[in-house]
């Protein structure tokens, strides 16, 4: 079921709606707006999208996905005793309201801590990281499989991300880069890390690196990190941009990188 700019009498119309489809699995609310909350009831809902406003209520105990975009307060609560195993979440900034409060970002961390499969944008990763600067490292024990996209300025804290991720398994990385951002207005990040979170030497076996910025040399290094630092690692995807002239160069120099594990796999796509 698509909803998208649905109008009705009353919340209840299209609860009744939702609640009254038997065999219902997946489910999209898009710029439903409505005065009070929206209660979703199934029985069967297995999927569920909302890019809404509206604060949305969730009793649906075979969840398995939910994917959300939220703005300043956090738009989902989930009321019965289960817990999707993925959760895909783009906070996304407001022109005169740029930052969430604390109690939010609380919030969603206690979410992830309880997935096994996250998505997250480079938005919702950086509110997180200013969070917890003051603080001790994140926890998140539960964590298998991490899609994050990265600000090409924040790949400095990727190994504090690392760090969080004790039992990662699956690690898919997008650099990107601000467009309003310049190069003279502040240093490419620095990305030759020291650390090496126990992940890469205990349970990482697959990354995938997405990269198509021109002339970004950060993520020869970060092919090497890897390479040089996951004892488990089964295969390493690149999808990255290269001129044709570059990418001679660029697979001579993959080739001779030394590799931790002596089974990886790198495909160049």
């Amino acid at each position: 079921m698509h909803l998208e700019n649905v109008t009705s009498p009353n919340e209840t119309t299209l609860q009744k709606l939702i609640s009254g489809s038997p065999v219902l699995e997946d489910l999209k609310i898009i710029r439903c707006s409505y005065q009070e909350e929206i209660q979703v009831r199934s029985h069967t809902l297995k999927r569920i999208y909302i890019d809404v406003t509206t604060d949305i209520v969730i009793d649906a105990p075979l969840l398995q996905c939910l994917w959300t975009v939220m703005f300043l307060t956090k738009n989902y609560q989930i009321v019965n005793s289960g817990f999707p195993a993925k959760l895909d979440i783009d906070m996304r900034s407001m022109h005169l309201y740029p930052r969430p409060n604390e109690s939010v970002i609380r919030d969603i961390l206690t979410d992830i801590s309880r997935v096994r499969d996250l998505v997250i944008s480079k938005n919702t990763w950086k509110e997180i990281f200013l969070y917890s600067q003051s603080r001790p490292v994140l926890q998140f024990r539960n964590l298998s499989r991490l899609n994050v996209r990265f600000d090409i300025f924040d790949l400095e804290r990727l190994p504090t991300l690392l760090e969080s991720c004790t039992k990662l398994e699956s690690l898919t990385m997008e650099i990107l880069k601000d467009p309003s951002m310049h190069h003279e207005e502040k240093r490419e990040p620095n990305v030759m890390f020291a650390a090496v979170p126990r992940c890469l030497v205990s349970s990482l076996k697959f990354v995938e690196l997405k990269c198509s910025i021109p002339r970004y040399e950060g993520e020869m290094e970060l092919i090497r990190y890897f390479l040089k630092n996951s004892t488990m690692l089964q295969k390493l995807r690149l999808n990255i941009y290269y001129t044709k002239e570059a990418k001679c160069a660029f697979l001579t120099e993959l080739v001779a990188m030394p590799r931790c594990s002596s089974t990886c796999e790198v495909l160049v796509l």
